[in-house]
């Protein structure tokens, strides 16, 4: 299999920069930005419009067959992602967030897709960006990528394989939606519209023994013989279940670290993060040995004889309830927006009957087996599809 430069076999093109003076006029064209393009293809909920003239959108045009990957982003594993445009709006452009990529006749634009794909999500793409915090990709960089090329027949056999993996991937993902939804639906049946007035309200503060913050842990190298701890990454509290951990070695004292020990049972809350996941709240029902709590992320202490974790978990996924919670944090949407220890503990909580709250979690629990066991077999689709992809762009599929 010969390997190209992606220019000898495409034509790469940077998007039309927005500007004031095009937000309105007589040729308003719809257009797509990085936010159209997401991980599962196009996100075409919110697109918006500026003015094209005739001339620009015989530049700008997308045709079908056109690959769209986001020329940057803060999040290494998002500089590059793709999506393929099959036509699915009329007369519609694209932005400068976005680079276009237009196979030549006998590349299939399925099988760059899937590359670019696997490229983003190894985080080659960023390490072949420049910029410091945002990393921009750019059009001579993506020009001159190297691309692994094999005949046209050998790119529909890979397509072939690689899509039927990730349709497994993609129905695994929609049980795993539909499983929330079911979480969801019952909470509003058994306690209904959140801030209604039926039941009794009390501060957070009342129903917790103590909020604890986690710790600031410097990396340093040790022996190999010590065990290692990681630490919890902040993207691992998104109103979800515990994900993630951070790999890497630190060294303190071993009290300290074994205070801030991330352990089953935990409530887990943000105190920092952006304006949409700040005061976000995940359980964790597994143990998890030599894992760290961040400074980030608060532990709350429930008390359990009043207040349910699994009820507490649903509460605080409403959308009411995190609107509640973003309203206490402080600071800039450049700063991180930050929730003090005081203002928390002053969060108006509703609070059925225990043994209601136990009968909610009791239907939760049955759920939370089902998707973890749907989860599981998602991260062994997704290992399977790594190992796919892998070995089809080495020429050995």
């Amino acid at each position: 299999m010969r390997t190209v430069k992606l220019s000898e076999i495409a034509e790469v093109k940077l998007g039309r920069q927005r500007s004031p003076k095009n937000h309105t006029g007589d040729s308003m064209r719809r257009y797509l930005r990085a936010a159209n393009v997401g991980w599962t293809g196009l996100l075409l909920d919110d697109v918006k419009s500026m003015n094209f003239t005739d001339a620009e959108m015989m530049t700008f045009r997308l045709r079908p067959g056109d690959l769209l990957l986001s020329e940057g982003s803060g999040s290494p594993k998002e500089v590059g992602k793709p999506a393929l445009w099959n036509g699915e709006l009329e007369d519609c452009a694209f932005q400068n967030t976005l680079l276009r990529v237009r196979p030549q006749e006998g590349v299939d634009s399925r099988y760059l897709n899937h590359y670019f794909s696997w490229q983003a999500s190894t985080g080659a793409f960023a390490r072949g960006s420049r910029g410091v915090g945002i990393h921009h990709l750019g059009r001579e960089a993506l020009a001159a990528w190297p691309i692994p090329l094999p005949t046209i027949e050998k790119q529909g056999q890979i397509v072939a394989i690689l899509d039927k993996v990730h349709n497994i991937k993609s129905k695994r993902c929609q049980v795993v939606a539909h499983l929330e939804d079911v979480v969801r639906s019952t909470f509003h049946h058994m306690f209904g519209r959140v801030s209604s007035g039926r039941w009794e309200q009390v501060a957070l503060g009342d129903v917790v023994t103590r909020i604890e913050s986690g710790t600031s842990p410097v990396c340093e190298s040790r022996p190999a013989t010590e065990k290692e701890w990681g630490v919890l990454k902040l993207g691992a509290v998104t109103y979800g279940e515990f994900q993630e951990v951070e790999n890497k070695a630190y060294r303190g004292d071993i009290g300290t670290m074994i205070s801030n020990e991330v352990c089953a049972g935990d409530v887990l809350m943000t105190r920092k993060n952006t304006r949409d996941l700040v005061g976000a709240v995940a359980l964790v029902d597994e143990i998890r040995p030599h894992l760290l709590l961040p400074d980030l992320i608060f532990r709350l202490h429930l008390k359990v004889d009043q207040i349910d974790r699994r009820y507490f978990h649903s509460l605080m996924m409403h959308p009411v309830k995190r609107s509640n919670v973003r309203d206490l944090s402080s600071g800039s949407a450049a700063s991180m927006p930050n929730i003090s220890k005081a203002r928390l503990t002053q969060l108006p909580i509703e609070l059925p009957p225990i043994a209601l709250q136990r009968e909610f979690a009791s239907k939760v629990k049955v759920v939370a087996l089902q998707r973890t066991a749907v989860q599981r077999a998602l991260e062994a689709d997704e290992d399977l599809f790594s190992s796919l992809q892998s070995r089809a762009f080495r020429g050995e599929l």
